[in-house]
């Protein structure tokens, strides 16, 4: 909900400033036409609780007085107009006296900020003194300070543990999570089969070889030093067993190792469906055929089912024997 309220913030403020930059003048009453025209007036429409009004009413406070010392949202720099300041500063008066809980939620100022927000309004008094604008936002702005409208913190905002109350940063996690999305949607175009991703991954895959070489040096001094203590510590081989898996892999990967004929591939799948009808049939199934091609001998009787490995769907195809089912129908 807090990204939503600081885009109709910023929108207001950068209608203001258009408005007030061709009337050459940033009056409060051009302000709370914008206002009116951006229907600012149900902000708080549609709300159902407490938490939801002062979670809005904070957020639109903290981008009023970041846009008011110069700042984005998120805190940092930029060139704020004089307008833009001054609407800041308008927006700060009039949420904080449209919110339904009144004088509850305070405007949170660290000594910064605050700092930032005086310096501006002595210098519009000694700059453009005489100007009504000017006169405008000095009186709004005393008048802030006459309700106890200001909260001197630390920060500028709450901290709280899970950072969702951490507004200089509520920006950028939006930021963070469109980036997100759009980076697991590229993922998953990536995942789907293909060629050119497959090869570029195994291309990545090869340089696992060279990386471990800083490695195996590390690890080389590292048993030169553990010489003394070698009764009780062993000699640690790890990075240079994994720089030979890596040396092995990128073999396979570059091409290294002589292809594989069409006997030796079909080698390759006899033995695949040897494996196979062993473990699923037994030693009778594998006997039976690896001896199909020699017909002078005999061939073996096949098992029944129920000599398979045993299912729920196997277990009851046997049988039961005549006198366990006397036992059973008496």
């Amino acid at each position: 909900m807090e990204p939503s309220v600081y885009v109709d913030c910023w929108q207001l403020i950068q209608r203001f400033g258009r408005a007030a930059d061709e009337s050459q003048d940033a009056n409060f009453e051009l302000f709370s036409q914008c206002w009116l025209e951006m229907q600012m007036q149900h902000i708080y429409s549609a709300q159902t609780n407490h938490v939801e009004v002062m979670e809005t009413t904070m957020a639109a406070l903290h981008v009023a007085k970041r846009v008011a010392c110069g700042r984005k949202t998120n805190g940092d720099m930029f060139e704020a107009k004089r307008a833009q300041r001054i609407g800041g500063i308008y927006l700060l008066y009039a949420i904080y006296n449209k919110q339904p809980t009144k004088h509850f939620v305070k405007i949170e100022v660290s000594p910064r900020t605050w700092e930032s927000l005086t310096s501006y309004v002595e210098q519009l008094r000694l700059q453009t003194g005489e100007r009504r604008d000017t006169q405008q936002v000095s009186y709004i702005f005393w008048k802030l300070v006459q309700e106890n409208a200001f909260l001197y913190t630390a920060l500028d905002y709450c901290q709280a543990l899970d950072a969702l109350a951490a507004y200089d940063h509520l920006e950028s996690i939006a930021i963070a999570k469109h980036q997100n999305n759009h980076t697991s949607a590229l993922l998953k175009q990536q995942l789907k089969p293909s060629k050119v991703y497959l090869n570029e991954e195994l291309n990545g895959l090869s340089d696992l070889a060279s990386i471990s070489k800083p490695l195996c040096q590390l690890q080389e001094a590292y048993n030169k030093q553990m010489v003394r203590h070698r009764s009780s510590f062993a000699a640690t081989q790890i990075f240079s067993q994994l720089q030979d898996v890596f040396s092995e892999a990128n073999d396979k990967l570059m091409g290294n190792k002589p292809p594989a004929t069409t006997s030796e591939a079909n080698d390759q799948l006899d033995v695949r469906k040897r494996v196979r009808q062993k473990a699923m049939f037994g030693e009778a199934i594998e006997a039976m055929s690896t001896d199909d091609e020699e017909s002078e001998q005999p061939s073996p009787k096949p098992i029944t089912l129920h000599e398979r490995r045993m299912s729920s769907a196997t277990v009851f195809e046997a049988k039961l024997p005549e006198d366990v089912l006397k036992n059973l129908q008496s």
